[in-house]
C-alpha cells in the first residue's frame, strides 16, 4: 500500500562482531485518470441545445482525479478545452476527448480518450396523400409509397399502420382495400435521429345509379290516374340522382311516370348520380313497355238447351276470357250458367305478354228448355185399389201436356187412372211421353205399379207370468197373424220367444208388413218378481260396533218384506251387539201369486269384545314448550293398539300429531288380534305448565355499537328478570331450541327472542318476547384531533369510530391551512391517510404534517354539521 517501509541487513563475524544496515522504501499515490465507460455520448443534432453544455466526466467511471485537464483529440498534446463542453460549437460528426491527470512525485498515469457523436438530422420526406375511387383500385395498384413522398433520405423503413395485409415493401396492393382511408408511415433512422412521415390512402365511394328492373305492363291492367314511381325499379342505389325523359313522352315528373298518358310501346328513362369527389357520375336506364292484343272472333248470337255454361261459348283466339259486362269488370266462370237473352263479352290474352285485350268481342245467347216428363218413383199398391193415379208414380218434376202409354197392355189403364183389381199380383210398366220443340228432343218417363194383397198382424191379448216361469212365444198368443213380422222391443231371444228371467214385464207390439200395408197387434206381459231372500253369509262383530242392518250383509239383492228367527231386539232388521246374542238368524220372504215358492237364507252372527288398556299413570305432566301429543299419552297405560278420545263417549279419535290441552282428561281403547277396540276406556288426565312471555322496558332494546353491548347488557332490561335464578333464556330464532350465550355481542337490527323460565314447574314460556336492537342510541360522535400516517398500523387513518354505520350518508371534507380542500369522503371512499384526493392538489399527493380542519356533514335529516381541527403527525 501507499507508504515508507523499511528493511535491515546485519551480519556477524568469526570474532561475534555484528553490524547492520537499514534501506527505506516509499511507495507514493499514483495519480488516477479513471476508465472510459466504454459507450460514446451520442445525441441528434436537434438535441444538442439542450443537452449543453455537457459534462464529459460522465463517460468516465468516477474513480478519477479531477484536478485533470481535457484535450480535444485522441492525446493531451491537442488543445486544451473547457469542461463541461458546448456542444453547439461542433457541428455534426464524432468527436473524442483526452483526460490527463498531473503526475504525483514519480507516478503517472495513462490519458484516458472518450467519444461524443453528433447524429445529422434524418428526413422522412414531405409526403403528398393519395386518393382514388373505389372502381379504380385495380387501374392504379399496386401503389409505390415512395411517389407520395419527395425529399426523403433513403434505406427507411414502411410501416403498415392499419395493419390492412395490403402493404409489400412500398407498394400497396390497392384491390384489398375498402372504402375508408389507411396511413402507411416511412421511417428513416440516423444513429439517435429518428424521422416519420405518414402517407393516407384513401378509397372513396364511387357514385352508384342502382340496378334496374323494367317494368312490363298490359294496358288493360292500367288504372284510372296510376303512376309509377321510378325508384321502385332500382335497387342499391344512392340518393339525389335525377331522371330523363329519354324519348321525350313529357309524362315524367320527378321520379313519377303517369302510366295513363302511354300508348302501346316501349319508353326509358335514364337515372344518374353525379360525380363524387375522384370517382364518375353513374347512370342507369329503366325500359317502360305497355303491351296489347286485339279482341278474338265469335258469332254475335248462339243458340243453346237447358242446361248451356260459359264453357259452352264459342270465341276463336288465345285462352278467351268471358264477362258478364261490357266494362269487363265481371269475369264468368266456365261452370256458370249461360241466361236466354243476356251479352256475353270475350276477350284473349297475349301467348307472349300474357296481356288481356283491352278491347272485347259481344256475343248474345238464345236457349231454349228440353220437356221435361220427371223422374220415376217406385209405387206399391194394394190389389183392390180401381183408381191409381200414374202421376204419383213420378217425382213431380214433370211438365203438363204428355200423354200416359200401357206398355204392357194391361187394358186397365183409362187416361192417367190405372185400375189395380183388374191384374193379379206383380209389376206393370206405364210410359210418360211428351214431344220437345226444336232445337230440342223429345223426353218419355217409364214407371214400374207393383200389385200386392194386404197383411195381418193377429189379435191383441194379454198375459200373467211369475219370473221363475219357463219360456214363452208370444207369437202363439196373436192367433191368425202373418209370419215375417218383427217385434217392439225387441226381445232377448231376437225372436217372439219371452224370457221373463232377462226380459222386461211390458207391451210387446207385433209389426208385419209389405209394400201394400202395415198391420199390428199387441201382448202385453204383467210381470211378478219371485221371492228373494238373498244368499247365505257369515258376520262378525265388536260389542263397541255400531247397530248394522242385516239386510246389507246377506248376499245377492234380498227383498226388504221378510221376516227374521229368531227375532232381533229391535223388532226390524238391525242386529245390536250391544244387546242381540251371536246365533244362527234365519231371513224368510212369503211368495205372492202368480208365484208360489217361499224363499228363505240366513246368517251366523259372531260377536267379540277386548278388555281396556291398563293404567300405568293417572296423570301426566307437561311443559307449553314441550309441544306435547295424543301420542305422548301412550306412556301412561299399557296396552295394544291403543286408541284415544276427548270424552268418554266420543266416536272420533283423536290425531296422533294433536296437541295435548292443560286440565284435559283423554280416555284410551285397546284393540284385539280380532280388530275389536274395548267396550270400557281408561282415563288419563294431563296437566301443561307454561311460563307468562317475559316484558321490555322503555327502550330497553336501544344501546351504542361504540360500547360493543351484548346480551347481558341486554338481559337487564328484562322486567321479570331475577339476577339469582337466571329465570330468562334468550335464543335467535322464535323456534330456536339452542340458548345463546349472555357474552353474545349484539348486531344492529338482529331480532333476540326472550323466554322466562316459571321458578315452580321449570317450563319457559311458550310465546317468547321479539326484541330488536337498535345500535345507534350513540349521542354526539367523538372526533379525534389528530392521527400519524405513517404505515406503523396505529392511527394511519383520521376515522372517526363507526361513523359509516350511524351516519351512513356523511361527507367528511378536509381543508388545509389555506382554506384549500384537500380531501373530500364519503362512506364509500377510503378515509382520510394524508394523502389529497383533489385534482388541483395531487402532484405526488402526500400531504405535509401540520394542523387542518375538518367540516363533518352527518345528512340524516337531523343532526347539524360538526367543524373543527386535527393535527397530521408522521
Amino acid at each position: 500500500a501507499v507508504g515508507t517501509y523499511n528493511f535491515s541487513y546485519s551480519i556477524t563475524d568469526v570474532n561475534g562482531c555484528m553490524n547492520s544496515s537499514t534501506v527505506a522504501i516509499t511507495i507514493e499515490p499514483a495519480p488516477e485518470s479513471g476508465n472510459y465507460v466504454g459507450t460514446p455520448f451520442e445525441i441528434c443534432e436537434d438535441e444538442v441545445a439542450a443537452n449543453s453544455p455537457y459534462d464529459l466526466f460522465n463517460l468516465l467511471d468516477g474513480s478519477q482525479d479531477t484536478n485533470g485537464t481535457w484535450y480535444a483529440g485522441n492525446s493531451s498534446t491537442g488543445t486544451a478545452v473547457t469542461n463541461p463542453i458546448d456542444l453547439t460549437t461542433l457541428g455534426n460528426g464524432t468527436f473524442n476527448f483526452t483526460y490527463n491527470v498531473p503526475a504525483i512525485g514519480t507516478c503517472t498515469d495513462v490519458d484516458v480518450t472518450v467519444t461524443v457523436v453528433i447524429y445529422e438530422l434524418a428526413n422522412s420526406g414531405t409526403v403528398a396523400p393519395f386518393l382514388v375511387c373505389e372502381t379504380d383500385l385495380a387501374a392504379n395498384s399496386p401503389l409505390d409509397l415512395f411517389g407520395q413522398l419527395t425529399g426523403e433520405d433513403i434505406g427507411g423503413t414502411w410501416n403498415d399502420d392499419n395493419a390492412t395485409g395490403a402493404l409489400t415493401a412500398a407498394n400497396v396492393d390497392l384491390t384489398l382495400l375498402a372504402i375508408g382511408t389507411y396511413n402507411f408511415s416511412y421511417t428513416v433512422v440516423n444513429g439517435n435521429c429518428t424521422s416519420t412521415s405518414i402517407v393516407p390512402v384513401t378509397v372513396e365511394i364511387a357514385p352508384e345509379a342502382g340496378t334496374a328492373t323494367n317494368f312490363d305492363i298490359c294496358i288493360s291492367d292500367i288504372t284510372t290516374g296510376q303512376t309509377l314511381d321510378l325508384f321502385n325499379q332500382l335497387t342499391g342505389n344512392d340518393a339525389g340522382g335525377a331522371w330523363n325523359d329519354d324519348d321525350t313522352t313529357g309524362v315524367l315528373s320527378g321520379s313519377n311516370v303517369d302510366l295513363t298518358l302511354l300508348s302501346t310501346g316501349s319508353y326509358d328513362f335514364t337515372y344518374t348520380v353525379p360525380a363524387l369527389g375522384t370517382c364518375a357520375s353513374d347512370s342507369v336506364t329503366v325500359t317502360i313497355t305497355l303491351n296489347d292484343i286485339a279482341a278474338p272472333s265469335a258469332s254475335m248470337n248462339q243458340d243453346f238447351c237447358d242446361n248451356a255454361t260459359v264453357a259452352d261459348l264459342v270465341a276463336t283466339g288465345n285462352n278467351v276470357q268471358w264477362y258478364e259486362d261490357a266494362a269487363l269488370t265481371m269475369l264468368s266462370n266456365s261452370t256458370d250458367a249461360l241466361i236466354d237473352g243476356e251479352d256475353y263479352y270475350a276477350t284473349q290474352i297475349d301467348g307472349l305478354t300474357n296481356c288481356e285485350s283491352s278491347v272485347a268481342v259481344a256475343v248474345v245467347v238464345t236457349i231454349s228448355n228440353t220437356p221435361n216428363t220427371g223422374i220415376d218413383v217406385p209405387l206399391t199398391v194394394c190389389s183392390d185399389v180401381t183408381a191409381v193415379d200414374l202421376f204419383s208414380a213420378l217425382d213431380g218434376s214433370q211438365d203438363n201436356g204428355g200423354i200416359w202409354l200401357d206398355t204392357d197392355g194391361t187394358g186397365a189403364l183409362t187416361g192417367n187412372l190405372f185400375n189395380a183389381s183388374m191384374v193379379a199380383d206383380g209389376s206393370y210398366d206405364f210410359e210418360y211421353a211428351i214431344t220437345g220443340n226444336a232445337p230440342c228432343a223429345d223426353s218419355s218417363t217409364v214407371v214400374s205399379i207393383v200389385v200386392q194383397s194386404p197383411v195381418t198382424a193377429g189379435t191383441s191379448t194379454s198375459i200373467d207370468l211369475c219370473n221363475d216361469n219357463g219360456t214363452i212365444d208370444l207369437f202363439t198368443l196373436l192367433g191368425s197373424a202373418d209370419i215375417g213380422g218383427t217385434w217392439t222391443p225387441m226381445l232377448n231371444s231376437t225372436t217372439g220367444v219371452f224370457d221373463p228371467l232377462v226380459d222386461s214385464a211390458g207391451s210387446y207390439q207385433y209389426t208385419v208388413m209389405n209394400d201394400c200395408n202395415t198391420d199390428t197387434a199387441t201382448i202385453t206381459v204383467n210381470l211378478t218378481t219371485a221371492p228373494n231372500a238373498g244368499l247365505d253369509s257369515t258376520l262378525d262383530i265388536c260389542v263397541i260396533d255400531a247397530p248394522i242392518d242385516l239386510l246389507t250383509q246377506l248376499g245377492g239383492t234380498p227383498d226388504s218384506t221378510g221376516t227374521w228367527l229368531p227375532m232381533l231386539n229391535g223388532g226390524g232388521n238391525i242386529f245390536d251387539p250391544s244387546v242381540d246374542t251371536a246365533g244362527v238368524y234365519v231371513y224368510t220372504v212369503a211368495a205372492t201369486t202368480p208365484c208360489s215358492t217361499d224363499a228363505t237364507s240366513q246368517i251366523v252372527i259372531q260377536v267379540d269384545d277386548s278388555a281396556a288398556p291398563t293404567v300405568v299413570n293417572a296423570t301426566l305432566e307437561f311443559c307449553a314448550t314441550d309441544d306435547a301429543m295424543v301420542m305422548d299419552l301412550d306412556a301412561a297405560v299399557n296396552g295394544t293398539m291403543i286408541t284415544w278420545y276427548n270424552s268418554i263417549d266420543s266416536t272420533t279419535p283423536l290425531a296422533d300429531a294433536d296437541l295435548l290441552i292443560d286440565g284435559t282428561t283423554y280416555y284410551a281403547t285397546q284393540t284385539n288380534a280380532t280388530g275389536c277396540e274395548s267396550s270400557v276406556r281408561t282415563q288419563v288426565s294431563v296437566v301443561v305448565g307454561d311460563a307468562p312471555t317475559p316484558t321490555l322496558s322503555i327502550d330497553g332494546n336501544l344501546f351504542c355499537i361504540n360500547d360493543s353491548p351484548t346480551l347481558e347488557n341486554l338481559i337487564v332490561n328484562i322486567n321479570e328478570y331475577d339476577m339469582i335464578s337466571s329465570n330468562v333464556v334468550w335464543y335467535d330464532a322464535v323456534d330456536s331450541s339452542t340458548a345463546l350465550s349472555l357474552s353474545t355481542i349484539l348486531v344492529n337490527g338482529t331480532t333476540y327472542y326472550a323466554a322466562l323460565i316459571d321458578s315452580v314447574t321449570g317450563c319457559e314460556s311458550n310465546v317468547r318476547l321479539a326484541v330488536t336492537t337498535d345500535l345507534t342510541a350513540c349521542g354526539k360522535v367523538i372526533v379525534p384531533d389528530g392521527f400519524s400516517p405513517n404505515n406503523d398500523g396505529v392511527n394511519d387513518t383520521f376515522d372517526v369510530e363507526n361513523l359509516g354505520f350511524l351516519y351512513p350518508k356523511f361527507k367528511m371534507e378536509i381543508y388545509n391551512r389555506y382554506g384549500n380542500l384537500v380531501y373530500e369522503g364519503t362512506n364509500s371512499t377510503p378515509r382520510f391517510n394524508g394523502f389529497a384526493n383533489q385534482k388541483a392538489l395531487l402532484s405526488d399527493g402526500e400531504l405535509p404534517v401540520g394542523v387542518y380542519f375538518y367540516i363533518l356533514n352527518f345528512n340524516d335529516g337531523s343532526t347539524k354539521p360538526e367543524q373543527g381541527r386535527l393535527y397530521l403527525s408522521r
